[in-house]
């Protein structure tokens, strides 16, 4: 049997070295428009900014070892420009000479593993000094226009990963940077109140923020720099712009063949990895998974899932055409958890967002958010750092929706822990009942995992509801009694709009004084919401039937009220 890859990046090269290792006998040839395979492509913002100084290290392998190793054929540097599934073969052609001649590789089973290719605007192409940072070249031109030109400011367009990534590496070169999203937050696979702590932190390192604000053309003024026009009407003028606008499917080379794509280009496929033809598979940034379950992803560019899809690709290749779907492995989908750098802070997500549950048309009464800001480490051991950490869950069941944190130190670990959560299901108890490698240097005997689980199995047990910073307007004054229940000195150096001072250790007697009126809402607030909980049931106990604590308290709060200094 001849199996043929088109694509020899992550995705491709990790299924022709799989297929070896299951069958020996097997003919792999994999076609590569680059001259190169296997290569990193998480590495390119960091190889830019200069934390990866070694361009080689961005090469896991080349063709030279997979033919030693594993006896795969590689032909690079030819690009595939459609595919006879009549005849099974692969339309390919030169991706370097200038002179076009069409040739055709046969195959048994053909695997698409072609990736995706950066969005850029019409009036951003071709334009020298305006970049996509996507591939090695582009990083090879990034590292060389800036050292030859000098760069001194930079434009870099988008605040997801990729756009946030080179923010931190440009910074990293001593490059003033200007972000510009259309979008009124930055990484939008995070609701606004984490990306507050984003903002922030950019903002205090320099970065320029335009929130809320799209890009509408790049024009080289006389002095040899840019004109970056914006959609409000702004200008920014910069030494270089870097697009990171997000990513459309590399299928243009499919149109007429007969294999399904969806409306933004993907190709569809089923959870076993196989197209609408049995005896083709894709995988990767180049397809959207059919049938995976409806809390999973069937889209998601992310090297994870991809190598995941690539092992399922591998075992069902090597099964007879017509094998039953039963017989074949199964691509589970994926809950979506990813993670990125921005300066000195960490910010990582898992499964759902608010606005991805709206969207998917549940109850926002359903809803249950807690946010907890507590040590990576017992606070009284030296340098603990905060970790803000939100989840969300189903008020009813305690069901682990989704969870997002932002910090310095152990953001990584507390995702991941939900992560394996959720990816059996959990619930905010099993969060609970989570134990953690307890040692003064590296936890607490509860982590950010067990106040978050045990902040939400309240909610879930009846004991409190939940308020969000952003929901507090709701309330109205008129039937509403705000109380803060920090100390004296703490509410002196801050505190929140309508909230009167009632310190915890002296409700009982407040509340002497002034009866608890049952038709009100009480809205309790302290720090961070560990007194605010105490309170909220001290409340209930006196009589007070609708009772709200702020989660997250006052450091929400005072965090969601940050300006920008530099927008």
């Amino acid at each position: 049997m001849r199996v043929v890859i088109i694509g020899g990046t992550a995705g491709g090269a990790g299924i022709a070295a799989r297929l070896r290792r299951l069958d020996e006998s097997v003919e792999i040839v994999i076609i590569e428009k680059n001259p190169y395979i296997s290569w990193a492509g998480c590495a390119l913002p960091y190889f830019t900014g200069g934390l990866i100084a070694g361009r080689d290290s961005l090469f896991l392998a080349d063709k030279e070892m997979f033919h030693r190793r594993f006896n795969i054929k590689v032909i690079d540097g030819t690009k595939a420009v459609g595919i006879d599934r009549n005849h099974k073969c692969v339309q390919v052609e030169s991706a370097i000479l200038p002179t076009k001649r069409t040739e055709c590789i046969p195959y048994d089973k053909l695997v698409i593993a072609t990736g995706a290719a950066a969005l850029m605007p019409p009036f951003a192409k071709n334009v020298d000094g305006v970049f996509a940072l996507r591939s090695i070249e582009d990083a090879d031109h990034i590292k060389a226009y800036i050292s030859e030109h000098g760069v001194k400011n930079a434009v870099v367009v988008g605040g997801g990963f990729i756009g946030l990534e080179a923010c931190e590496n440009l910074h990293h070169l001593g490059i003033k940077v200007t972000l510009v999203e259309k979008a009124p937050q930055v990484l939008t696979v995070v609701d606004p109140d984490i990306a507050h702590y984003l903002h922030r932190e950019l903002d205090q390192h320099g970065v320029s923020l335009k929130l809320g604000i799209g890009i509408a053309g790049i024009e080289r003024n006389e002095q040899g720099s840019f004109n970056v026009s914006l959609d409000n009407g702004q200008s920014v003028t910069t030494d270089i712009v870097i697009m990171a606008l997000g990513i459309k499917p590399e299928s243009g080379f499919l149109q007429g063949s007969g294999l399904q794509l969806n409306d933004r280009g993907y190709v569809v496929v089923k959870d076993t990895m196989q197209t609408c033809d049995r005896d083709i598979f894709a995988l990767g940034d180049v397809v959207a998974v059919e049938g995976v379950p409806e809390d999973r992803l069937g889209t998601l560019a992310l090297a994870g899932p991809a190598s995941k899809q690539a092992r399922v690709v591998a075992s069902n290749v090597l099964m007879p055409s017509d094998s039953l779907d039963t017989e074949l492995k199964h691509f589970a989908g994926s809950i979506g958890v990813s993670i990125v750098r921005v300066m000195s802070l960490t910010a990582g997500a898992v499964g759902a967002n608010m606005r991805m549950l709206l969207a998917a048309g549940m109850n926002p009464l359903d809803i249950g958010v807690a946010m907890v800001h507590t040590p990576n480490h017992v606070s009284w051991f030296a340098d603990a750092k905060p970790v803000n950490l939100k989840l969300l869950f189903n008020k009813h069941s305690g069901l682990i929706l989704g969870a997002q944190a932002v910090g310095e130190l152990s953001v990584d670990k507390n995702i991941e822990v939900i992560s394996a959560l959720m990816q059996k299901h959990g619930t905010v108890y099993d969060m609970v009942d989570f134990e953690s490698a307890y040692a003064p240097p590296y936890s607490a005997p509860r982590s950010p995992v067990n106040m978050a689980g045990s902040t939400a199995a309240n909610v879930v047990d009846g004991m409190e509801d939940t308020v969000t910073v952003d929901k507090l307007a709701d309330f109205g004054l008129e039937n509403t009694i705000f109380i803060d229940v920090r100390s004296k000195e703490e509410v002196a150096m801050g505190s929140i709009p309508h909230f009167i001072n009632v310190p915890v250790d002296e409700m009982r007697e407040y509340f002497t004084e002034c009866p608890i009126d049952p038709s009100k809402n009480y809205v309790v607030t302290c720090q961070v919401g560990v007194r605010g909980h105490t309170a909220a049931c001290i409340l209930r106990a006196l009589g007070a039937t609708h009772v709200y604590n702020l989660t997250g308290g006052y450091v929400s709060w005072a965090t969601a009220q940050y300006k920008l200094q530099n927008a």
